[in-house]
């Protein structure tokens, strides 16, 4: 099964973000709990550098062998009025020219979590990459006119 590609860009003067929404299927904690379990979000390549129990967390995430500091991702979590949790993961600084690589992990992530916390089966990678690659080239494209 294929899914939708659900990243926004957030321009600002000297880079863009880009930035994800969820709602988790649970109460704020339980939410917390699901997100920030070691490592965050299932990756074995993500690393919590900061965080506010139970509304906000810095996460870095490599993107395999000899990748840096990696990426730099922010985490809010927000209560709903219905006991469920609004997420909102933003990607920062976001190179353009690597927009159509790295923009479908986000979802992939996001969608992982929210099946983790419904108890229903994980998506798999091949379901957001490549299918999910022209969307965000896309979105590159048009932030560069």
């Amino acid at each position: 099964m294929k899914h939708l590609p659900t990243g926004r860009m957030r321009r600002h003067e000297d880079h863009a973000d880009i930035v994800y929404t969820r709602i988790l299927p649970a109460p704020p904690a339980q939410a917390w709990d699901q997100t920030m379990s070691d490592p965050p979000f299932g990756d074995d390549d993500a690393t919590a550098v900061a965080s506010e129990p139970p509304e906000h967390a810095t996460v870095r995430i490599g993107e395999g062998e000899g990748a840096g500091e990696g990426a730099v991702m922010d985490v809010y979590l927000r209560g709903r009025d219905d006991g469920a949790t609004d997420l909102q993961l933003v990607l920062h600084d976001v190179d353009a020219s690597m927009l159509g690589e790295r923009g479908p992990r986000g979802d992939y992530l996001l969608d992982r979590l929210v099946a983790r916390i419904a108890g229903e089966v994980e998506p798999g990678w091949d379901s957001y990459y490549p299918a999910g690659r022209a969307y965000y080239e896309t979105l590159a494209a048009s932030d560069e006119e």
